[in-house]
């Protein structure tokens, strides 16, 4: 397959890539974390960051429809520039968030086994896609969609959870949240490895095929992050600040369970393959950002993988130092990173297309100009 095709994805699928992306890491350990900073608000500051979070990917999705990020007719040097940034955000995160998912699998799926085996596992397949490109991670994600929607259909179908309202109460808007928001930016602003992919129209697409995913994908996205945080509140009060691994909790609360034992295995295997997504999409932008100084794409793809295989096995080794390097200094690069090469990527786009829009006419003047000119000069000739 020739390089520039591996990135290019239809419509549908970059929506279905958002949702992933934006909702993975925020229904594991975020919600416990909101509680005990935020108390029983935490949703307030939730339901504001992912909106702005959908907001940002539209503006990606504005970039990605006329080419990857490193395909803009920008200058090299800052495209290098964009490259060295999303590099070293998306290596912050895929090992931050990679290790929360070692972690959550570790606890939820195969108890007492070590880190090393479940991350070499992980990192493995997720290297395989990320050499693969963005298009065989865009039909990955579409082919095992069925069973993210099962699971959700499952929840909805069998939730037995017991809500109490008043746990919601009192409603206030205090210095809580802007602290809660602070010390937990790691786990936002996850769209910068979409701007890698190359967004197309699918040939037999209706006209309102698109506006119907994308009002979907947005319910989805909220109710997915901000209603799960309302129903970890509602269910669990005060005491979620002692209650991790938020979505298998909630999951596991349901009729079928109280009957038969255990019956969460359709969503702890959705969100195994969201995470899987996730973590392919994090390497995906380390790689194409690595091929753009190195090139062979298979070897720079390999080595990231090694990399944070390493550091998450080794350097960060547990969930509590995984805490302190979420909520260390390393947030603010990484989101602030994130949202500058998104922004100054538009404005880039913005500014070539419009000196792109006032040179097209004047081309068209002057070919028109060298038309009449022939045309006259033809004329005289054939008088003369």
């Amino acid at each position: 397959m020739k390089e520039d095709q591996l990135n290019k994805v239809y419509e549908d699928q970059f929506l279905l890539l958002a949702f992933v992306t934006i909702v993975t890491f925020k229904v594991v350990m975020l919600p416990q974390y909101f509680v005990k900073a935020a108390s029983n608000n935490g949703y307030m500051i939730m339901a504001f960051l992912v909106i702005v979070e959908m907001m940002m990917m539209a503006v990606v999705y504005g970039i990605t429809k006329n080419g990857s990020l490193l395909q803009l007719d920008v200058p090299k040097w800052l495209k290098g520039v964009f490259a060295i940034l999303v590099f070293s955000s998306s290596f912050i995160k895929s090992t931050v968030l990679g290790s929360e998912g070692v972690s959550y699998i570790s606890t939820s799926i195969y108890d007492n086994v070590s880190w090393i085996f479940i991350t070499l596992a992980l990192l493995a397949t997720c290297t395989y896609l990320a050499h693969k490109g963005g298009k065989v991670i865009a039909r990955s994600t579409q082919i095992f969609f069925w069973i993210m929607a099962f699971a959700l259909l499952f929840f909805a179908m069998f939730s037995n959870v017991n809500l109490n309202l008043l746990n919601l109460m009192p409603f206030k808007i205090s210095g809580e949240l802007a602290v809660a928001g602070d010390r937990y930016l790691m786990w936002f602003g996850d769209f910068t490895p979409l701007l890698f992919i190359h967004v197309c129209k699918s040939p037999n697409r209706k006209k309102y095929r698109l506006a119907l995913w994308t009002v979907l994908t947005v319910i989805g996205t909220l109710v997915c992050t901000v209603g799960l945080m309302i129903l970890f509140t509602c269910t669990f009060g005060g005491a979620g600040e002692l209650i991790g691994n938020a979505f298998i909790n909630i999951s596991s609360l349901n009729k079928i369970s109280f009957m038969i034992g255990s019956a969460d295995l359709p969503t702890v295997l959705a969100w195994l393959v969201m995470c899987v997504t996730k973590f392919s999409l994090l390497l995906y932008a380390m790689t194409e950002c690595a091929k753009f100084f190195f090139g062979n794409r298979a070897l720079v793809a390999a080595i990231c993988g090694a990399v944070v295989c390493v550091v998450i096995c080794y350097v960060i080794g547990n969930l509590n130092t995984n805490y302190k390097w979420a909520t260390s200094w390393l947030r603010y690069y990484a989101f602030f990173a994130e949202f500058c090469v998104t922004i100054a990527a538009y404005i880039a786009m913005r500014i070539s297309q419009r000196k792109k829009e006032k040179t097209t006419p004047q081309t068209k003047e002057a070919q028109n100009s060298q038309a009449d000119t022939s045309a006259a000069q033809s004329i005289q000739g054939g008088n003369a």
